[in-house]
């Protein structure tokens, strides 16, 4: 595979969770919430602590994988390895961000309002945005 064809790739597989976290939105507004109850504090903020960590092991993946790829990537552009290293960081990352959306669908299915639920999703979606695949 090449630089080009890598690109294309990730960008692909970046903009169908994109997508999905779309459809997650539609979703949530088309179907309500079965509980009114609020769920407990201690859940949510076990799911702030957890989104805190994705975003965390996020930066972390594209740190160690993408940057190390992208070094390689400009003297030797179609390097096996440091194209594999680039897919895989960017598909990692994307599916953190992915989870942070997955958090708002399940804070909406648990009770939690509006706040709470737009809160994770716009997390999540600022995070698939500014980790969008660059070239190296």
């Amino acid at each position: 595979m090449t630089t080009a064809g890598t690109l294309r790739f990730v960008r692909i597989v970046h903009g169908a969770l994109l997508v999905s976290m779309l459809l997650y939105a539609l979703i949530m507004w088309i179907v309500p919430s079965t509980t009114y109850d609020k769920p407990p504090l201690v859940e949510v903020e076990a799911l702030i602590v957890i989104g805190v960590a994705l975003i965390g092991a996020g930066v972390w993946m594209r740190r160690k994988k993408i940057d190390s790829a992208f070094e390689t990537l400009r003297t030797k552009p179609n390097d096996a390895g440091a194209l594999q290293k680039w897919r895989q960081g960017a598909i990692q990352s994307a599916v953190m961000a992915e989870a942070l959306v997955l958090f708002s669908v399940a804070m909406h299915f648990m009770g939690g309002n509006r706040v709470e639920v737009a809160g994770f999703w716009v997390a999540g979606v600022a995070a698939m945005l500014v980790w969008w695949p660059q070239q190296p």
